[in-house]
């Protein structure tokens, strides 16, 4: 009888360690590579010259020649891109994706929600979510009310707030 009972107990785990594997598998979340390799803590933001340590927000500037400009926050990094020169010289403009938190997106393939009540690193409350994770935006508006901006309208509420150009 005690092994009988062991058996079946073996074989119960067994199902249930494959369900789990298969419910990870169709977690969209599990799907994504981690991809940001910002260091929270340690690496400085090329705009504000101050530590970046908010883990999910951020992004970064990759120029033509490789070189890589990292940013504690959307804000930041649409600043700077304000303040830059030459925007030909830049190869892509990438941010964190709050909803995974080590993801990159282009920031074409984002939305920003702004909400008071969801602050980012540098005030102006805007946080980037995958544009096509249709239950993140819904999930992330509710419990964060505010209005979802575009990569554009960011750049114009930037420039307005901080009278950048």
């Amino acid at each position: 009888m005690g092994k009988r009972l062991f058996n079946i107990l073996l074989l119960t785990a067994l199902l249930f360690a494959g369900c789990n594997e298969n419910q990870t598998q169709e977690n969209e979340v599990f799907l994504y590579k981690n991809s940001v390799d910002i260091s929270y803590g340690s690496d400085i933001c090329s705009f504000t010259g101050k530590t970046i340590e908010t883990v999910r927000y951020g992004g970064k500037i990759i120029m033509n020649d490789g070189e890589e400009h990292k940013f504690m926050s959307v804000e930041c990094m649409a600043g700077f891109y304000l303040k830059m020169e030459d925007i030909s010289l830049i190869n892509y403009i990438l941010t964190v994706d709050f909803a995974h938190g080590q993801q990159y997106l282009p920031v074409e393939d984002a939305v920003y929600l702004r909400s008071s009540l969801r602050p980012s690193p540098n005030g102006m409350n805007l946080t980037a979510v995958d544009a096509s994770n249709e239950r993140m935006k819904t999930y992330i508006y509710d419990a964060y009310p505010g209005e979802y901006l575009s990569w554009n309208e960011v750049l114009e509420l930037v420039k307005d707030e901080w009278n950048l150009l």
